[in-house]
């Protein structure tokens, strides 16, 4: 079963048996045990449900992303130049190179970060000018660096 669909049935269980007000702060302390990483209390696995990555495969993933999509350009950027990269998440970078604007790289497409799309790029470029202007000015966005949040 995927994974969110098993999480998706305990908090259907726990809502029809609680009335809504004490089921809120259940399902928010279920959803957090749900993932835990001990597997002495992670609910996930006393569930069952089936791990299909080796602990091995998880620890390496931390280091390595797999090549295969944009997580190998994120991962690169992040390990090549951790204090430039601002903020990264799923589908953008935002580089911080010092000046009044933050520069956001969308990756929209997931399988056009690979590394057999992008490892030649990573490999020639010595810090994150030379990569941003080697996307060119269509590539990458300029972000205010003080947004008011």
């Amino acid at each position: 079963m995927v994974d969110w669909v098993a999480k998706k049935r305990v908090f259907d269980a726990l809502e029809a048996r609680s009335s809504l007000a004490s089921a809120l702060d259940r399902m928010r302390a279920i959803d957090l045990q749900y993932h835990d990483m001990n597997p002495d209390r992670c609910l996930a696995h006393r569930m069952g449900l089936v791990t299909l990555v080796s602990a091995d495969a998880v620890a390496r993933a931390v280091d390595e992303p797999p090549h295969d999509t944009r997580a190998y350009f994120r991962g690169e950027c992040i390990r090549k130049w951790p204090r430039e990269v601002s903020a990264a998440n799923w589908d953008s970078l935002v580089f911080d190179i010092g000046g009044p604007l933050l520069q956001r790289v969308p990756m929209m497409d997931p399988l056009k970060g690979t590394r057999e799309l992008t490892g030649e790029l990573l490999s020639s470029v010595r810090d994150v000018d030379q990569l941003l202007d080697a996307l060119g000015g269509g590539s990458t966005e300029r972000v205010d660096s003080d947004p008011g949040w």
